[in-house]
């Protein structure tokens, strides 16, 4: 019999084709022509297991390898839009249980099937290489093997958590299960989840020599990581297992207050996997992930996945005849923190990037801080040395002015002081070139203020990093009504290759983000002023699904910080943003929080007494109050998030934002906005703006006016509508 192809599928373009070579070892190569990326569909899946029962009933093939056709992924998981459309969760389940069936049907098969990867593997694309009875993936950098399905309010759906359990034990399970995270090739490999890796030009050799010797034998055993005594005890014994059980039910609690029903269930069908075998495991997943696909979690998950992925296509201009600029050199002002990490993120894309501090100190720490991180990289095995060398070599010191007359963009990051912003910009217009972007990384001085010396307004701009920005994924751009829109469009497109989701939003007294938080931040003091006890506002918030609570965010952020953002918020929105009288007594006492170790918390614990934060007691007579007030955690929740909310529908309503998606997004990424409750202009469509408005006209009455309501908020209650339309 001769080599051939053959397309199984009637549609005029297939995904899956089947192509038998000389040696009987079946390519089944996966390239849906339609999209960028495979994804899982329901013809997808149709078209997959008909290429499975093909390779079982012709008896000229004797293995078969399962390749993409796409240049650099697998199969990126199931297609999102597939599963947003689900209604009925009797359907998802119906579709879990024909994949997983699909995949065990092939698996138990006389036949081997070796997956050959090069590129991601995820969700359901790791759950196909799984099912097969060997692994070999590249070695390339773009290979990665994970399960984010959680991310999305969701379980993996064909079976793919208990054979990584099978594999590597019930701990690698639930870790990767739980936090979604991906795992480069040699990582997977050294976890007993891949069998070889190689360089991508042989991979294809090595897995049809593979498939071939697995063709010839009928024992095919799972590579297995070798336990060690303790995992063995944990896993190997009943005792043992409800022991792991309990502290993973523990630790993602902890994590999760409830608010993942997912997290909860990855545990729960894991647990009954160890117990109760694979049979029931796989009946308890697809009902599971039935429920979770209709669940309200699910819903809002999914739409700020979609709400992400537009904001990757949007250029933050209006007019889609802007180009954006060719960056190759950027000069950064200021290297701290703030500055580094703006270089770091910048090197890693092959530009030159020449940061200027005011002595060889501040420059020589900035450089030390980008090599830091980069060596943490190369720590990890996330860049290999000799790259390492490359992008450090891009980044270079100075404390004056040279070499900044190439630079096509640069970033201010001086200290948040108005005149020292004017005399810097000043300076620098004076070296850079007509052509020159000028940005201010500022979180609340409006660009405007910092343009009025400016020789060229129009490439005056804002790029609002939050810290670290090395890890902080968000990017704020503000523009002012003289910014050019080029100069925006390359700003958006420089911060969207640094790796970071970027809002566009128009220039004014702390912008976007600044601006919704002040007034979550300044009800948390009114709060502790009244008697509430610090650690119990900290809890409530925490409790509601924020990262960390607000007044630990004070200290984290600098309590001189904050006050220092108020005034510029006062004079543009009067009393409604003032900062409470007790924030200028605290740094009356010297209190600025984490960063001279005096602030809300204590800071001058040993280590062995750091487990867990401990209240600075002696903060509550700054404040004139004692921690004495019991009030429920509902009240702390609504009044430090529906400020929140109320001021984020107020900026949405004065066009700071462009979308009420960028709103979500923004709050979300920047500010730790709870992500299962969808941005807080979702929030308030979910809660209904009838009954929001009802909230926060009870606490005008009680409190005055800082609680009155955004005026879009009365407009929409009023005419009974709603931001996201159906």
């Amino acid at each position: 019999m001769n080599p051939h192809v053959t397309a199984l599928s009637k549609h005029e373009e297939t995904i899956i084709t089947v192509d038998v070579r000389p040696d009987g070892v079946a390519v089944i190569t996966m390239n849906d022509m339609r999209e960028t990326f495979n994804t899982i569909t329901r013809r997808f899946g149709e078209e997959l297991r008909d290429a499975f029962d093909r390779v079982a009933r012709d008896t000229y093939i004797r293995a078969a390898v399962i390749v993409s056709g796409k240049p650099d992924s697998f199969v990126v998981g199931a297609n999102i839009d597939m599963i947003r459309g689900i209604k009925l969760a009797v359907e998802a389940e119906r579709l879990s249980s024909l994949v997983a069936a699909g995949l065990r049907q092939m698996r138990a098969g006389e036949k081997p099937f070796v997956a050959a990867v090069h590129g991601q593997a995820l969700g359901g694309g790791f759950e196909i290489a799984l099912a097969c009875h060997a692994i070999v993936a590249s070695d390339d950098a773009k290979t990665s093997f994970g399960l984010p399905e959680v991310q999305l309010g969701l379980i993996p759906a064909a079976n793919g958590l208990f054979r990584i359990a099978e594999r590597a034990g019930l701990e690698t399970a639930i870790d990767l299960g739980l936090t979604g995270r991906n795992l480069r090739a040699p990582k997977a490999k050294a976890m007993g989840l891949v069998d070889e890796v190689c360089p991508r030009p042989v991979l294809m050799d090595v897995a049809v020599e593979r498939a071939r010797a697995l063709s010839e034998t009928k024992e095919r055993p799972l590579p297995r990581k070798r336990q060690n005594l303790s995992q063995w005890a944990l896993e190997r014994n009943p005792i043992g297992r409800a022991l792991l059980f309990k502290r993973a039910r523990a630790e993602m609690m902890k994590k999760t207050h409830g608010h993942y029903p997912a997290a909860e269930r990855i545990v729960e069908l894991l647990e009954c996997f160890a117990t109760r075998g694979n049979a029931a495991a796989a009946e308890l997943e697809a009902k599971s992930f039935g429920e979770l696909v209709v669940s309200e979690t699910a819903h809002r998950l999914i739409e700020i996945f979609f709400a992400t992925t537009a904001l990757k296509k949007d250029k933050g201009v209006d007019d889609p005849t802007v180009v954006p600029m060719p960056v190759e050199h950027v000069g950064i002002l200021g290297a701290g923190l703030m500055g580094a990490g703006i270089a770091y993120v910048t090197a890693g894309l092959g530009i030159a990037v020449r940061m200027k501090d005011k002595d060889d100190l501040g420059v020589g720490r900035g450089l030390k801080t980008v090599h830091d991180l980069l060596d943490e990289r190369v720590r990890k095995k996330q860049l290999r040395r000799e790259d390492k060398d490359q992008t450090f070599a891009r980044v270079t010191g100075t404390v004056d002015m040279s070499g900044f007359k190439q630079s096509d963009i640069v970033i201010e990051a001086v200290f948040e002081d108005l005149a020292l912003k004017r005399r810097v910009l000043t300076e620098t217009e004076e070296v850079i070139k007509d052509s020159c972007i000028y940005a201010s990384n500022t979180s609340s001085i409006p660009i405007r203020e910092i343009a009025r010396s400016s020789k060229r307004p129009e490439n005056v701009v804002g790029m609002h990093y939050f810290s670290p920005a090395h890890k902080m994924p968000l990017l704020e751009v503000i523009q002012t009504e003289r910014t050019s829109p080029r100069v925006v469009a390359t700003c958006v497109a420089l911060g969207k290759k640094q790796g970071k989701t970027v809002i566009v939003v128009n220039d004014g007294p702390g912008f976007y983000t600044s601006r919704i938080l002040a007034p979550y931040l300044n009800e948390a003091t009114y709060l502790v002023t009244e008697g509430v006890p610090i650690e119990a506002v900290d809890y409530a918030l925490v409790d509601w699904g924020w990262p960390v609570g607000p007044i630990q965010l004070l200290d984290e952020v600098g309590i001189d910080v904050a006050l220092h953002v108020g005034p510029i918020l006062f004079k543009a929105f009067g009393a409604r943003l003032a900062t409470p009288p007790a924030m200028d007594k605290l740094v009356g006492d010297d209190r600025k929080g984490r960063k001279n170790r005096r602030g809300f918390y204590r800071y001058d614990l040993p280590l062995s007494k750091r487990r867990r934060r401990q209240v600075d007691a002696s903060v509550y007579g700054v404040f004139g109050a004692a921690p004495t007030k019991k009030v429920a955690a509902e009240e702390i929740q609504m009044r430090c998030s529906l400020q929140f909310v109320n001021e984020a529908l107020r900026c949405y309503g004065d066009r700071v934002v462009r979308s009420a998606r960028d709103a979500d997004i923004g709050a979300i990424l920047g500010l730790g906005f709870p992500p299962f409750r969808g941005g807080p202009l979702r929030y308030a469509d979910t809660l209904g703006p009838a009954e929001v408005l009802r909230r926060i006209r009870g606490y005008e009455d009680r409190f005055g006016a800082r609680w009155t309501p955004a005026p879009l908020l009365v407009d929409l209650e009023r005419k009974g509508k709603r931001l996201y339309s159906a």
